[in-house]
């Protein structure tokens, strides 16, 4: 028996018939399972943790988009339970599923079913994350799977959630003002706000290997899994199991614009030839484990923060750990190397 977490209310009750689409297609692969609602205002990891702490279940399945997942493996970790979990993407990023090759297109999900079924796996590590204040007292932890970042894509996410809240009253709205068009609005707004009222900063990061400063970031980005923000790898050689996690920073918004044209999944540029027209990159940074202090510049609070595409704590320092191998994620075969 497995259990399907999902969100029936998503995109104004549309998605209770995907996942209704989803069960008869698990049934149908043989797949015994049960149903379980998320809940609004952090509730759904307790609910996850409590459903499986019991045993009952030989997997659990995420149904929905990168912060469905994010929830569901944080209850899969909570209740202390060895089983895999498996993914049926929805959302409108969906940088779990492609980073591991699973669309999330209404037409893809009779083969992410089969790939549910199939049941290969892969280890996928996680991050630890711990904010403190000025005077180095923690203000609270976290897990992440995906991403936690500080900067211009953060800001980016509080704006466009600022557009949900704002649009979800308002019917006609909600319908045209939605998904990518969402993210694309939010986007351009930050981008434009960015460009008349500049707010870099700096961070000071320790690792095992020694301490990076790195002035005029516009963002700084640590990843685990290959794609973010659903079209860019900002590092092809990272790994999501390999113990380490990768830092990339984003100095001035031109390094911003060119990572965005040469790191985009579908414009294969060679990197070197960067150097043909006078720009570079700094490299990405990698490690087990990051002491990440943030300044700002004076009278300026520290940047947003985000971890697995929601906001987060803003803080003047971070400690960031890998928890290796932290699930066991059900995959197709390719990419288990079955």
């Amino acid at each position: 028996m497995q259990l399907l977490v999902g969100n029936p209310t998503a995109q104004s009750g549309r998605n209770a018939r995907r996942i209704n689409h989803a069960r008869r297609l698990l049934t149908a692969a043989s797949i015994d399972h049960d149903f379980l609602p998320t809940r609004p205002n952090g509730l759904t990891v307790p609910a996850v943790q409590r459903a499986l702490a019991g045993g009952a279940y030989t997997a659990v399945i995420s149904m929905g988009g990168d912060g469905t997942f994010a929830d569901v493996a944080k209850g899969l970790l909570a209740s202390g339970v060895d089983i895999p979990m498996a993914m049926l993407p929805t959302g409108t990023a969906n940088d779990q599923g492609r980073s591991f090759g699973l669309d999330s297109g209404a037409r893809d999900l009779a083969r992410n079913v089969n790939v549910v079924a199939a049941g290969y796996t892969v280890p996928l590590d996680a991050g630890r994350i711990t904010a403190f204040g000025s005077l180095d007292q923690p203000l609270g932890a976290d897990t992440f799977f995906d991403s936690a970042g500080w900067g211009f894509s953060a800001l980016v996410l509080r704006m466009r959630n600022q557009d949900r809240r704002l649009v979800n009253g308002v019917p006609i709205l909600r319908d045209l003002y939605r998904d990518h068009a969402v993210y694309a609005g939010a986007f351009v707004r930050a981008l434009m706000l960015a460009t008349v009222e500049e707010h870099p900063f700096e961070a000071e990061v320790t690792t095992s290997a020694g301490t990076v400063y790195y002035e005029n970031l516009t963002d700084l980005i640590l990843k685990n899994t290959r794609i973010y923000a659903g079209m860019w790898v900002l590092d092809p050689t990272g790994s999501s199991e390999d113990g380490e996690l990768d830092l990339v920073p984003f100095r001035g918004r031109e390094e911003l614009l060119t990572r965005g044209v040469i790191h985009h999944e579908q414009v294969p540029l060679d990197e070197t030839n960067l150097h043909a027209v006078g720009l570079t990159l700094t490299p990405p940074l990698r490690s087990r484990w990051f002491d990440i202090r943030l300044h700002a510049r004076p009278l300026a609070q520290a940047p947003e923060a985000q971890i697995d595409g929601e906001e987060w704590i803003r803080a003047d320092r971070y400690r960031v750990e890998t928890v290796r191998h932290a699930l066991r994620l059900v995959v197709p075969a390719e990419m288990s190397g079955a």
